[in-house]
C-alpha cells in the first residue's frame, strides 16, 4: 500500500494530459476516445455499478471499466483475450462490441494458438501471473496493431519492473503509464514513444 501510494505521489508529478502530447496517434486516443464523454445506456450503467461478490480484484471501479469499454469500441476490436477470472470485465467487452469474440482464461492455453487477438485485456493485481512470460507468450498471436490493457501495474514493485521490462520490448512501440492502467500498442512502423498520462 505503501509503495503504491508513494508511487501515485510521484506520478501526479510527472504525468500530463493530452495537451502535452505531440503523438498524433496518442492524441486522438485521448480526445477521441479516453476522455469523449460517453452517453451511458441502461446496460452500461448496471454494468459499472454492479460487482460480482468474488471479484475483489481487477478491473473494477468506474472509471477503468469505463476506460475498457472505450477501447474496445473505439479500435472496434473482434477477437479479445481476458487473462483473469472477471465476468465483469466479459459483459462489458461484449456490450461495446457485441459481435465480438471474447476469450476469458486463467492462462494461455494450446487452443487459443489459432486465434489472432486484437485486444488482450491483463489483470495483474492478483500477483499470480508472471507478466512478462505471459506477454511475450501471448505476442504470438497478437494482431500487428493489437492493443494490450495492464491493470494493477504500480501493485507492487515487482509489477512496476514487469511493466518497465514490457515497454522496452522491441515489439512495443507506444506505450502509456495512466497508473491505475497501462496501455501498450504493438503499431508497426510507429516510432517507439512513451508517455505518463492521467487517464
Amino acid at each position: 500500500m505503501l509503495y503504491t501510494l508513494k508511487s501515485y505521489l510521484k506520478f501526479l508529478l510527472t504525468s500530463t494530459n493530452e495537451h502535452g502530447v505531440h503523438s498524433p496517434f496518442v492524441f486522438a486516443l485521448l480526445t477521441k476516445c479516453i476522455y469523449k464523454k460517453e452517453n451511458i445506456d441502461k446496460k452500461l450503467k448496471t454494468l459499472l455499478t454492479h460487482q460480482h461478490p468474488k471479484e475483489k480484484q481487477g478491473i473494477r471501479s468506474k472509471k477503468k471499466q469505463l476506460i475498457l469499454y472505450k477501447i474496445a469500441s473505439y479500435f472496434k476490436s473482434s477477437e479479445i483475450f481476458v487473462l483473469g477470472k472477471s465476468k465483469n470485465t466479459k459483459e462489458l467487452i461484449s456490450l461495446a462490441r457485441p459481435n465480438s469474440c471474447v476469450t476469458v482464461a486463467e492462462d494461455f492455453e494450446m487452443q487459443f494458438c489459432e486465434k489472432e487477438f486484437d485486444l488482450v485485456v491483463i489483470d495483474t493485481t492478483n500477483g499470480i501471473y508472471n507478466t512478462v512470460a505471459f506477454f511475450e507468450k501471448i505476442l504470438k498471436n497478437a494482431h500487428k496493431n493489437c492493443v494490450f490493457i495492464f491493470e494493477g501495474i504500480y501493485t507492487t514493485s515487482a509489477q512496476t519492473r514487469a511493466w518497465q521490462d514490457i515497454i522496452s520490448s522491441t515489439e512495443v512501440s507506444v506505450s502509456i503509464d495512466g497508473f491505475n492502467l497501462g496501455l501498450v500498442f504493438l503499431k508497426k512502423g510507429q516510432e517507439k514513444q512513451h508517455f505518463t498520462l492521467r487517464l
